[in-house]
């Protein structure tokens, strides 16, 4: 039976030009972004914006740089706050007029904390990652705030306070947390915190805030306050409303302009894993492409990891190097390529009990010994995974042990001797050493990594130089072999964006490391 074609995912905005500050209907979309789709945000400034910074790479000086050269972030910012503003007060009013009692005077007040709140973050943090802070943040914190001030003028305190104010401060943490979650860092770090702070935090802030409700207002009141604190957090961060909806569509979800793919939620998309392990089986290079654009525009993490693990573990040994390959040629984020090696489920657990702060402190270091978060080399495709994520992590040594497992397959020479040459490599940092350097045999052609290996030769070229530098007694022939050197590292330098993304760092690293060294006695030999 003929199997049809692979689809090929797109899964971003379809949205062809900048947002308009005088078309309302791009505020109607800012708002969906926000809430339901704040991965388009980064994809937006990628696209129109000059690019994404994370959060963690920027300050206030580099985010008023932005805001002042780059316009389309400077209307994205004034767009932010335009939100932050309007949006608390119509659907207050919309949730008044439907016979909710809204307290105005604290809507307000949410309303300009979430002003300056936003402009902080937008400025501090980035403009996409602060803007859905802000948006989110202060949206939530004004309506929720005054809907919950003005029930609990009503409210005769007790037990209706206590779900009142469980229910508000729950929503509002978890919605904030949820959407920066989704763009502030990668894709792993984002999915598997949602999943470990919304089971963790909800309980611990549940039992914590009901204590603390119990001593102040009574047992009942406490409890009362603790479940909906924690419930309220825990649905919040993990949004089961964003899943329910696109239950009876699951069919169609996985198609370019399917708007009801749920982007916000990590609960996983009923049969996701099972197609994406049929399209990798099928055509893995078009099943990876489509397994980075769920990373990419959804928190599918969990799923997608799974059915690569799944097709990498009935793969053919002499197919195992190769598919790895193409895993860590350009994936959206390098975790995808750590769990295919390490155990996502051990990270799960590990991650909520570092975060179970009821636990004493014993009882966690023992829980924690148990569970094998590192990476795993007993398969191959598991420890072909293991070398790369090394590479890329630039511990070569370590990448180096991985390979040795591998070094019978097919391609599995030509990694293990790359990974033995880049450990010599790094480890050799002062002229003296580096003259000490000799190469093993490089493989036969066809190559793996040719470009790699070309960077490796002009390096093989800058030790045969540093022998001249260092031992001749000319100081002509030293001059030479030392402008030679730095030529060839500055070659390697200027064209780094042609190597492997796995290795290129270190290389990289290798390069600079050995320039620095060169230009060190270049007044001595008189380069």
């Amino acid at each position: 039976m003929k199997h049809p074609p692979v689809p090929r995912l797109d899964l971003a905005p379809k949205l062809k030009r900048p947002l308009s500050l005088w078309n309302p209907l791009d505020y109607l979309r800012f708002l969906y972004w926000v809430f339901y789709f704040p991965q388009a945000l980064r994809w937006y400034v990628d696209t129109f914006g000059g690019g994404y910074i994370p959060p963690w790479e920027m300050n206030w000086r580099k985010g008023w740089e932005l805001l002042r050269q780059n316009q389309i972030q400077r209307q994205l910012f004034i767009q932010g706050l335009v939100l932050t503003v309007i949006t608390p007060f119509f659907f207050g009013l919309l949730l008044q007029v439907t016979g909710f009692s809204i307290n105005w005077f604290w809507t307000a007040c949410y309303v300009a904390v979430g002003v300056a709140f936003g402009m902080i973050n937008r400025v501090a943090g980035g403009v996409a990652f602060g803007v859905i802070n802000g948006v989110a943040g202060g949206v939530a914190f004004s309506v929720i705030g005054g809907v919950a001030f003005g029930v609990i003028n009503r409210v005769a305190g007790g037990v209706a306070f206590g779900v009142i104010n469980g229910v508000a401060v729950g929503v509002l943490l978890g919605v904030t947390f949820g959407v920066t979650s989704s763009v502030a860092g990668g894709v792993a770090g984002g999915v598997v915190g949602v999943v470990a702070f919304g089971v963790t935090f909800g309980v611990i802030s549940g039992v914590v805030v009901g204590v603390i409700s119990g001593v102040i207002s009574g047992v009942v009141v406490g409890v009362v306050v603790g479940v909906t604190f924690g419930v309220a957090l825990a649905v919040a961060i993990t949004r089961p409303e964003n899943w329910l909806v696109a239950l009876p569509f699951s069919r169609g979800l996985l198609q370019n302009h399917s708007w009801m793919l749920p982007r916000i939620t990590p609960l996983p998309i009923v049969s996701l894993s099972s197609r994406l392990q049929n399209w990798l089986r099928q055509d893995w290079e078009t099943g990876l492409y489509n397994a980075n654009q769920l990373l990419a525009y959804t928190l599918q993490f969990i799923p997608v990891v799974e059915a690569v693990n799944r097709v990498l573990a009935t793969t053919p040994p002499e197919q195992v190097i190769f598919r790895v390959v193409k895993l860590a040629e350009a994936p959206y984020d390098w975790n995808f390529v750590r769990f295919a090696s390490a155990s996502l489920n051990a990270q799960l657990k590990s991650r909520f009990l570092k975060s179970f702060l009821l636990l004493p402190p014993h009882w966690k270091k023992r829980l924690q010994a148990r569970l094998v978060k590192n990476t795993r080399l007993d398969t191959p495709a598991r420890a072909a995974a293991a070398g790369f994520w090394y590479l890329h992590e630039k511990e070569p040594a370590k990448a180096l042990e991985a390979f040795t497992v591998v070094r019978s397959l097919l391609y599995g020479e030509e990694m293990f001797t790359l990974a033995q040459i880049l450990t010599t490599f790094d480890e050799m940092q002062e002229l003296a050493t580096i003259a000490t350097i000799q190469l093993p045999a490089f493989p036969q052609e066809p190559l793996l990594r040719p470009t790699t290996w070309k960077a490796i030769t002009s390096l093989g070229k800058v030790i045969e130089d540093v022998q001249v530098v260092e031992r001749s007694v000319s100081n002509t022939a030293r001059s030479f072999a030392l402008n030679r050197a730095l030529g060839e590292l500055k070659d390697i330098l200027n064209n780094r964006d042609t190597l492997p993304q796995a290795e290129k760092d270190l290389i990289i690293d290798i390069a600079e490391t050995w320039q620095e060294a060169l230009l060190q006695i270049a007044g001595e030999v008189g380069a």
